[in-house]
């Protein structure tokens, strides 16, 4: 499956270098791939995760202390799967304008306590405090996409954890006021310099490699994008933390890192105006 990734990717991104014809052509090989990476893929992608969370909760009988440290090894790695599949198919439908916004009336706080609980794992392995504060004069009952909304939350949330230093601390803050729900997430980790911060949002500029991740560089394009099409925005800083020495690296032949406190925020309209009301009549929304 880890084979057909960068297949997708180039499906992707091809340019238009032939003519009319061949280009139609083309545009359609890929709709007909996409379908079948959704059919192929996404589905056995689930029933494998059902599966192996069957096995762990002892369904099929008992599980010893390091079967079940395989079977939750083996989840974690289908999730991480069903989300690289998830992403680049969302990503493909905000490229294309097909994708679909369905506003619905939630608790946008019940939602994030939601994606805290799915990264808990990924934050106990790193001994990660994750403190919430919230201030919502206007109640947090917000009018969005739930699904999308979810998928930039996680996404911000588990790049916090992921590039924070061990044993430190995550921290959001949700604000509801005056018709804009705004979201920050903040950790403890590198500083990361100007240029790369104005390159983090665009497609496949991953630097992930920098700090031994993986990544396909989609995760924060697609999360622009969906808080665009909600008529929000979000943006990346980094300052310096001038409370912590610099980090010290293994050899002598690289630089030192500073440590820095880095924030993701977006914010987005918490209920239906009127422009975005003009955008949910199309149903589509196109970039």
């Amino acid at each position: 499956m880890y084979l057909l990734i960068p297949r997708i990717i180039n499906c992707i991104t091809l340019e238009n270098v032939f003519d009319a014809a061949d280009f139609n052509k083309l545009s359609e090989q890929k709709e007909n791939f996409v379908a079948t990476l959704s059919h192929d893929l996404k589905t056995p992608a689930l029933s494998q995760i059902t599966s192996l969370q069957m096995l762990l909760s002892e369904s099929f009988g008992a599980l010893n202390t390091e079967q079940k440290n395989i079977v939750r090894a083996t989840l974690n790695s289908c999730k991480y799967m069903k989300e690289m599949i998830f992403t680049i198919l969302a990503t493909y439908k905000f490229k294309s304008g097909t994708a679909t916004l369905n506003y619905e009336v939630f608790d946008a706080i019940a939602l994030i306590n939601e994606c805290i609980e799915e990264t808990k794992s990924l934050a106990v392995q790193k001994g990660i405090e994750i403190n919430v504060f919230t201030e919502t004069p206007d109640g947090c009952n917000i009018c969005a996409d739930k699904i999308h909304i979810k998928r930039v939350i996680m996404n911000l949330l588990a790049n916090a954890i992921n590039y924070a230093h061990k044993n430190s601390i995550v921290k959001i803050n949700a604000v509801n006021d005056r018709g804009y729900f705004r979201f920050y997430v903040e950790n403890s980790g590198e500083y990361i310099e100007n240029e790369i911060i104005k390159q983090l949002f665009k497609k496949y500029s991953s630097f992930a490699s920098k700090y031994k991740k993986a990544s396909v560089g989609l995760g924060l394009y697609l999360s622009r994008k969906i808080i665009e099409a909600h008529c929000g925005a979000i943006k990346a800083e980094s300052l310096i933390d001038d409370t912590k020495h610099l980090i010290e690296n293994s050899t002598n032949n690289t630089p030192k890192h500073i440590n820095g406190k880095n924030i993701f925020s977006f914010y987005i309209p918490s209920i239906l105006t009127d422009e975005i009301k003009n955008k949910k009549k199309g149903r589509k929304i196109a970039f």
